[in-house]
């Protein structure tokens, strides 16, 4: 047997022992269900910020974009001076 097909087995054990005696459901303290409310809200401004932050940055690069379609490209080479004897 091996390790990843008994971590299966006892997981699905455990499951089947919760689903057919579930534990007792005790009162939440107000603490605790304020702290968990705040992390979600402060998970979904994370996600808010990163979301704007990417949409603003696209727009930015298709303006840049747009505009550099327009113009010359140019092309510059940097040669060092050599004396010759």
């Amino acid at each position: 047997m091996t390790f990843k097909r008994l971590v299966c087995i006892v997981l699905l054990a455990t499951l089947t022992a919760v689903v057919a005696k579930p534990a007792r459901a005790e009162a939440m303290d107000p603490n605790t269900i304020l702290i968990i409310v705040g992390a979600g809200v402060a998970v979904v401004a994370v996600i808010a910020v990163v979301i704007i932050a990417n949409a603003s940055e696209g727009r930015r690069r298709s303006t840049a974009a747009s505009a550099a379609a327009g113009a010359p490209t140019v092309v510059v080479f940097q040669t060092t001076a050599i004396e010759s004897p």
